[in-house]
């Protein structure tokens, strides 16, 4: 059915427009028209095997009457009214394919006329133009409009055969001259006629109550559709309100730790510098001591120098990965800056039984910012080591290299990969393949702000279960 035919149906509550809520009320909503006449034909289809059925028992059934109307004509009419229920029976097999389907606006015109076109038969037969079987004729009517729901077309189509029918069954047989006949088929007519009056309108009346009921239906599920729709947002709003939350505390934890690390650091150097004047002491008095005992001594004291050392690496690492100002872009030599942000992980690594190969060569440059780069290096490496749980001879690859425009530098793992799926989405905000509670999806997206920062780029080269390698494009240091 087509909105055209929908607006002819009922032109008051069927809106010109496809869409499904007129802006002037409840009382213009028109539903959708495809959906409307897919539920009207699932209904039609339903309603026509019960009428069907109604057909074929209880016509034969009421032959009872025409034994007590018509004896003499009893057996010639059951043979009509087994044909009447015969001829259902291929109506109702057509309804389990596609003819019952396609033709399914026939069925409440169809089963009606035939019951009807018997009756007048019977009639005709009986030559009685004042016969009471028309009120099976109101009877067929009346119960179709109870059991199928009609257009304002089909309702006239078939109260015009059934009137015109019961014309020519009883018309030939009336005696015009016969008062008392005339006044019986007058009054038989009249109440026919009624009844299809009251039937027409009150189809027309109940199609208007259906498609309204129909069309608040729909607007109610719309309305439906729509509140889940928002709750779903609103959910997800809350959700990374909270994950924002989280994450702004965990960045004031950071900052704190930032401003007393700063004074952490400030009192261990000083012992360290303490130390560090002593070893100095000690070597020089070693030159007074016995050969032996001097090469011995001054071999110990160089062992507790690098420790020294090494500790004040670790120390001035901190200090530097503390402090997440951006001091501006300038020459970054990469090898050290990886020797820093490795130090930061060595002993994850090692405990996780990860080999790591540093292949960065040493004075290697690059312009930007030595923090970011840190922060960047110690977030793919640590997604590395994720990557590479439970995999076969777990490596990670750190590498530099020159190229025309800049430098590269490259961080490569046999780890599990990145699904093809998730690699749009890797660097949005709060994306994380991660189980909850172990991170929050913002590691990548902070690293890609900062290389954007430094006006550099990332690549990423992934094959799902073989390796992850993502290039960091650098520019070339301005030497001033």
């Amino acid at each position: 059915m087509s909105i055209a035919a929908l607006a002819e149906i009922s032109p008051p509550l069927i809106a010109p427009s496809t869409d499904h809520f007129h802006p002037g009320g409840p009382e213009e909503i028109s539903p959708p028209p495809n959906r409307f006449e897919q539920e009207q034909m699932e209904l039609n289809l339903r309603n026509a095997r019960m009428g069907a059925w109604f057909v074929m028992v209880l016509v034969p059934l009421c032959s009872f009457l025409d034994w007590m109307a018509y004896p003499a004509d009893y057996w010639q009419f059951l043979v009509l009214r087994l044909a009447c229920a015969a001829s259902c029976v291929p109506l109702l097999l057509a309804l389990n394919g596609s003819l019952g389907r396609k033709y399914c606006r026939a069925y409440p015109v169809i089963l009606p006329l035939l019951p009807a076109l018997m009756i007048c038969f019977m009639i005709y037969l009986s030559g009685d133009s004042g016969s009471g079987y028309y009120a099976g004729l109101t009877l067929c009517i009346v119960a179709t409009a109870f059991v199928f729901h009609w257009t304002f077309r089909e309702i006239g189509i078939t109260l015009g055969l059934v009137v015109l029918a019961y014309f020519a069954a009883t018309l030939p047989n009336l005696h015009f001259s016969d008062s008392r006949e005339l006044g019986i088929f007058v009054n038989n007519t009249g109440f026919i006629l009624l009844n299809c009056v009251v039937l027409y309108f009150g189809s027309r009346q109940h199609h208007a109550i259906r498609v309204r009921e129909f069309a608040n239906r729909c607007k109610v599920e719309d309305q439906r559709e729509e509140l889940s729709a928002r709750n779903e947002e609103l959910t997800a709003t809350l959700k990374r309100l909270r994950e924002t939350e989280a994450q702004l505390d965990q960045s004031e934890k950071l900052a704190s730790i930032g401003r007393l690390s700063a004074g952490i650091v400030h009192e261990i150097n000083n012992p360290l510098n303490y130390v560090k004047s002593a070893i100095y002491l000690l070597k020089k008095k070693s030159r007074a001591l016995p050969l032996e005992m001097a090469e011995t001594f001054n071999s110990i004291a160089e062992d507790i120098g690098e420790g020294i050392d090494r500790v004040s690496s670790i120390v001035s690492d901190l200090r530097t990965f503390a402090h997440p100002e951006n001091r501006g872009a300038r020459p970054v030599d990469l090898h050290d800056t990886s020797r820093k942000a490795l130090r930061l992980l060595a002993k994850e690594i090692g405990d996780r039984g990860v080999t790591l190969m540093d292949e960065i060569p040493a004075g290697i440059l690059a312009q930007g910012d030595e923090n970011y780069l840190i922060q960047i290096l110690l977030n793919l490496v640590q997604n590395s080591l994720d990557a590479l749980a439970g995999r076969p001879e777990p490596t990670v690859w750190l590498k530099a290299r020159a190229t025309a425009d800049g430098v590269d530098l490259i961080v490569r793992d046999n780890g599990s990969g990145i699904p093809k799926e998730n690699l749009s989405k890797i660097f949005d905000p709060f994306f994380t393949t991660k189980q909850v509670g172990q991170g929050m999806g913002l590691g990548l997206s902070i690293c890609f702000r900062m290389i954007q920062q430094m006006e550099g780029e990332v690549k990423i080269d992934t094959a799902e279960g073989s390796h992850t390698q993502f290039t960091l494009s650098l520019k070339k240091p301005v030497h001033t």
